[in-house]
This record gives C-alpha cells, sequence and structure tokens, in this order.
C-alpha cells in the first residue's frame, strides 16, 4: 500500500507540476509570443488574442463567425441550426440583407458556428462580402476594402478578424 501512495504522488508531481512546468519554460524561451497567448497590443494598450475571437457588431467593422455563447471567455460551444430550423432562415435574409446585394450562395462560416464559438478567422469569401458594408459605412471605396482584405490575408484563404479590422483603422489614419 505504502508503495502504491508513493508511486501516485511521484506520477502525480511528475504529470501534475514538473511536465507542465518544463512546457511553460520552453513554450516561454522558443515561441514567447504564442506561450503568452498571442496578445495583440496598440500604442502599449491592450486590444485582443490573434487565438481568440472577439465580438465585432458596428457596421464599421468586419464581424467574425456567429457564436453560439458571443464569445464569452467562460463559455465555450458550438450550437448550428438545423436547415428546417427557421432561425436559420431569418439569419440568412439578415446577412443578405446587410451584406449582399446578389441572390449568391453564402459562404459556410457566415451562418455556421464554430466548434468553440470562438475562432478568430473568416473566410476571404465571408470577409469580401461584407466589403460593400464596411466601405460604405466609412466611406471608402469598395476597392480599397477588397485590396486590404486581399493583403491581410495573404497567401491563405482566410483572415484573422482582429488583426483585419485593426488594418482598417490604421488604413484611415
Amino acid at each position: 500500500m505504502k508503495q502504491a501512495i508513493r508511486v501516485t504522488i511521484f506520477i502525480t508531481a511528475l504529470c501534475g507540476i514538473v511536465f507542465p512546468a518544463l512546457l511553460t519554460l520552453f513554450g516561454q524561451i522558443l515561441v514567447p509570443d504564442k506561450a503568452a497567448g498571442s496578445l495583440v497590443q496598440e500604442n502599449g494598450k491592450f486590444i485582443g488574442s490573434e487565438l481568440i475571437a472577439q465580438p465585432f457588431t458596428s457596421k464599421q467593422y468586419f464581424h467574425g463567425r456567429p457564436s453560439a455563447v458571443d464569445q464569452l471567455a467562460g463559455s465555450s460551444a458550438g450550437d448550428n441550426l438545423a436547415a428546417s430550423n427557421p432561425e436559420l432562415g431569418t439569419k440568412i435574409a439578415a446577412f443578405q440583407k446587410q451584406n449582399r446585394e446578389d441572390g449568391a450562395s453564402l459562404p459556410d462560416d457566415a451562418l455556421v458556428t464554430s466548434g468553440s464559438g470562438f475562432d478568430p478567422h473568416i473566410s476571404v469569401a465571408y470577409a469580401l462580402d461584407q466589403a460593400k458594408r464596411i466601405a460604405t459605412a466609412r466611406d471608402l471605396s469598395r476597392d480599397e476594402v477588397r485590396k486590404l482584405i486581399t493583403k491581410e490575408a495573404g497567401t491563405h484563404d482566410y483572415v484573422n478578424v482582429l488583426l483585419l479590422n485593426l488594418a482598417l483603422d490604421r488604413s484611415k489614419s
């Protein structure tokens, strides 16, 4: 019995203290920005994290994916509506009214929540769908907004909403 208790204490200390401490130390040395949460600062002020979605609701900003938890840090969940759910039709109509001129199909990430509700990225297609609204709200040309989206996306088919909105703010400065 004593040996079982010693082994339990040893394994608990090794797996619960030593191993996490070593991972934290190596993370801080090898990739300090990521180990600290990929925090974004502007003018010395904490803005958010590249890894966690922030809610943007103003017409002047790109909106992230829908979230079942409204990006509240204490919750995490996905909550996608079935095609037969009338609430989905309401969401589609609202999105199309705000962002679309044509009846083209919508990007999936415009309507479907992420698994956790904290996905910080949207597809380039979803960002481009929002270009008209943002150009109008900011008195910019759609072409300027589209170029910003393309620049921020780089070679990816997705873009980080927080970083894109910060770039949008800087573009008018």
